[in-house]
């Protein structure tokens, strides 16, 4: 079954998946076209080492020798000097850029590649770094010999003074017929420092001596094996080769885009899919709002607009609550969604409204005491509610509720937000103002925090009669849905069923839809005309 979903997708998707393969192979031929060609030059250079002992040592520095040149190629006096002998357009950034250098395993082979616009001047770069490179590496290999050369010539010109002065000073000793034991005694003293020095000289004339050998034979030469050649094919664009690549890449990206997309698309969109994951009712299908220059104000339909169809909803939605509580009288109802931003706010405040309406005393508690809501919807201020009441015993609960401008329904708004919500909703203080709020309503709705994200919702369902989910078609995954109900389910609360909330035609359902489908509803004069569009195509229906 797998296989052959697959293969129809692939199937429906036919269309998208040739159009994807021809416009990467399209935009790639078009750029490999219009691309300046470029081609290469490869120069070859030969690492000619100076015999070693052989040892273990040796053979790690002759391993590291050839990427150390490889490096040494690229450092700026190479770089400049060949910019100068060329007189290349070029600054040593650019010209370093151009440069690739490597150096094949087992060799003492270098590989000097070098990419230009121009073949001529790609042949002229590599030579030309080939040869700076060897004056360079031949300039700093002799110079190191250099310095310790001409320190040993100092230190020999310095002792070769000594001894002159000391035999200066013992040839005016000789020739005096008549010594002191004094003068004899200085004798017998610059004799002995006139063989020490002439000991040390020799030591540092055979010290020169044995470092100009070394420097003879020790000194490693790089030659150029193989000159670069121009090549007049350039290596890239290759404009066949890109457009058949590009065209096979873009039939897998499309590809796989179309089933990332299915794999991905887990969101409740229908009833059905409702029923499916949690075996619940949906017990209301609310269309999509259009708020003021988005102010909350404008969510409260119900109200401003108690004809439109939206209203309807939840109208419908009330009825099919109180068939859900046929056995017991509905007198708490919590309503909750499984993640942020799916309306059950806004659910909260028209179904509070709509209940209103049909002669009840409801009071609506804003109890999401972390992003309250309902002050905004209702316009009223939230300097006190919810947390003012759980924390005052002494004044009378209606207090901390406030008038709104729908007649019968009263607002307790959240109040100061405080550090610890969880723990005030579970309070028995909590349970005190639900029992003293009884006597002065009908109905308590309360609006509570989603129930994947915090704990509020469940612990405030134990309170109640029952739970209403919220979902946001097209945008509540099935997994969310389903995790928030087992989470309920857990606690032992009554779920009543499902709202879909913000349906429009765009995604394929809307509210009169669900109502033309499951209740045979009109509204008006135009509901005839509503449902013949709505058996039209969805691309003809904007245009009715």
């Amino acid at each position: 079954m797998e296989i052959k979903k697959y293969f129809a997708l692939v199937w429906h998707w036919a269309w998208l998946i040739l159009l994807g393969g021809i416009a990467a192979g399209g935009l790639a031929f078009l750029y490999s076209s219009n691309s300046t060609p470029v081609f290469s030059a490869n120069a070859k250079l030969l690492i000619d080492q100076a015999p070693g002992d052989g040892s273990y040592g040796e053979l790690l520095r002759n391993e590291r020798l050839s990427t150390t040149y490889v490096e040494l190629i690229k450092v700026s006096p190479v770089l400049q000097e060949t910019i100068e002998r060329l007189n290349l357009p070029y600054d040593e950034d650019q010209l370093a850029r151009m440069l690739a250098t490597s150096a094949p395993l087992d060799t003492q082979i270098i590989n000097i590649v070098v990419e230009d616009t121009s073949a001529g001047r790609a042949q002229e770069i590599a030579n030309t770094v080939a040869t700076v490179f060897i004056n360079f590496l031949s300039e700093q290999q002799g110079s190191r010999f250099e310095t310790a050369l001409a320190r040993f010539d100092a230190e020999r010109q310095e002792v070769g003074n000594e001894i002159q002065r000391l035999e200066t000073e013992i040839n005016q000793l000789l020739e005096i017929a008549d010594r002191s034991p004094e003068e004899e005694a200085l004798l017998s003293r610059l004799e002995t420092q006139l063989k020490e020095q002439q000991s040390i000289y020799n030591q540092i004339f055979n010290d020169a001596q044995t470092l100009r050998i070394e420097a003879s034979t020790r000194t490693n030469n790089v030659v150029l094996v193989e000159p670069a050649k121009i090549n007049p094919r350039p290596i890239r664009p290759r404009t066949l080769q890109n457009t058949l690549l590009a065209g096979m890449v873009g039939i897998m990206l499309t590809l796989g885009l179309i089933f990332l997309r299915d794999y991905l698309d887990d969101t409740i969109k229908t009833p059905d899919h409702v029923q499916e994951e949690t075996n619940l009712s949906t017990i209301g299908v609310i269309s999509y709002i259009k708020t003021d220059n988005n102010q909350p104000s404008s969510r409260l339909i119900t109200h401003l607009v108690p004809r439109a169809p939206t209203s309807e909803a939840y109208r419908m939605l009330r009825t099919n609550l109180e068939f859900s509580s046929i056995d017991q009288k509905l007198r708490r109802l919590v309503i909750t969604s499984s993640s942020p931003g799916e309306g059950k706010s806004t659910t909260a405040a028209n179904l509070g409204t709509v209940l209103a309406q049909a002669g009840n005393r409801v009071i609506l508690i804003d109890s999401d005491l972390r992003r309250p809501t309902q002050h905004h919807i209702f316009e009223v201020p939230n300097n006190q509610g919810l947390t003012t009441a759980l924390l005052d015993n002494e004044t009378p609960v209606s207090y901390h509720t406030q008038s709104t401008r729908v007649p019968g329904l009263r607002l307790m708004t959240s109040g100061p937000l405080p550090p610890n919500p969880a723990e005030l909703l579970n309070s028995q203080r909590m349970a005190n103002i639900l029992n003293e709020l009884h006597k002065e309503a009908d109905i308590i709705v309360l609006d509570t925090p989603p129930v994947l994200t915090v704990a509020d919702a469940t612990i405030l369902s134990q309170k109640a009669d029952g739970v209403v989910l919220v979902a946001k078609i097209g945008a509540t995954t099935r997994q969310g849905l389903v995790q928030a109900f087992q989470t309920l389910k857990k606690s032992s609360v009554a779920t009543f069923g499902v709202v879909l909330n913000k349906a429009t035609q765009t995604r394929g359902y809307s509210y009169e839809e669900y109502y033309y489908r499951n209740y045979n509803y009109e509204y008006g004069p135009e509901g005839a005309a509503r449902r013949f569009f709505g058996r039209l195509p969805k691309w003809l229906v904007g245009t009715k």
